[in-house]
């Protein structure tokens, strides 16, 4: 239901050519910082998005080493032509200055609509301003909080692949916030930020299988998880610890060297620096109830 109604609204927004974020696989702070803007003026003048992007960002903010001076009136024409375009980070800094008041007068409505064209385009950067302003709220911009809003984009940035919207996710289906409890749900959200390794991720997903939060309780994969949280493990690790047979604890610490291993991910105060068991010979282990079946 949240996503068909931003949807809706998003519709509604006026239409754009194409659709994309014009530096995805280039450093856009450096680009934007080296960049020729001479060459780039041209280029713009001849349609080419991203040199207007980068000219657009120039007259914004000013490029004292390349002679430029911010001129809020230029930039602003230059990032609304390559907005027309589909640009993503165009959208993004029109958002900004419609949201700041950056040479035009603030405009919360105006600010949304160029976030939500930015965020739906994949601009990581949009997306978290406008999870910040639906979940707090902007009482500079007059926009109240907005918890469908914010949900949206919490779901959306997690189908993503974004680890910590992942455990947010998890932790709203554990507390029942925006969601039915469903520990089930929670459980899958949290193993799909653990299969990225995330570091935050190991110690929250331990205490699924500590309490048996949807799945059955394990404390070697919980003694495992904490191990792989870092610092911040130890203590609940030991106090899963105490709930252990010495055999138990071992196969927890050669799991957790296992997956260090598989990884190259190591963490310093895991015990496998102490202890270091050969695992060669050791099966691989299943977190999910699906793969360990």
């Amino acid at each position: 239901m949240i996503r068909f109604i931003l949807l809706a609204v998003l519709l509604a927004l006026p239409p754009v050519t194409q659709s994309q974020v014009v530096f995805q696989d280039e450093d856009s702070v450096g680009a934007f910082s080296n960049q020729d803007v001479v060459k780039n003026l041209i280029k713009a003048e001849e349609g080419d998005v991203r040199a207007q992007v980068l000219v657009g960002a120039a007259y914004l903010y000013g490029l004292e080493e390349k002679g430029v001076e911010a001129d809020h009136e230029k930039g602003l024409y230059w990032l609304k032509e390559a907005a027309n375009q589909g640009a993503a980070e165009a959208h993004y800094e029109l958002g900004r200055m419609y949201c700041h008041g950056m040479g035009v007068d603030k405009d919360p409505v105006k600010c949304e609509e160029h976030l939500n064209q930015a965020a739906e385009r994949g601009l990581s950067s949009a997306t978290t301003d406008l999870m910040d302003i639906y979940q707090s709220g902007d009482a500079g911009l007059g926009i109240e909080a907005d918890e469908e809003k914010y949900l949206y984009w919490l779901e959306t940035t997690a189908e993503d692949g974004v680890p910590i919207s992942m455990r947010n996710m998890a932790r709203r289906y554990r507390q029942g916030r925006g969601f039915e409890v469903d520990f089930d749900k929670a459980f899958e959200w949290i193993m799909r930020a653990v299969e990225l390794d995330a570091p935050f991720s190991h110690r929250e997903a331990a205490r699924y299988f500590e309490n048996g939060w949807g799945t059955e309780q394990d404390l070697v994969k919980a003694y495992m998880l904490y191990d792989l949280g870092g610092t911040a493990g130890i203590e609940p690790r030991e106090a899963v610890a105490e709930q252990m047979t010495e055999a138990q604890i071992e196969e927890a610490i050669a799991r957790s060297w296992q997956w260090q291993l598989e990884r190259s991910s190591f963490v310093p105060s895991s015990k496998g620096y102490r202890y270091q068991p050969d695992v060669s010979d050791l099966e691989p282990l299943s977190l999910t109830p699906e793969s360990d079946q």
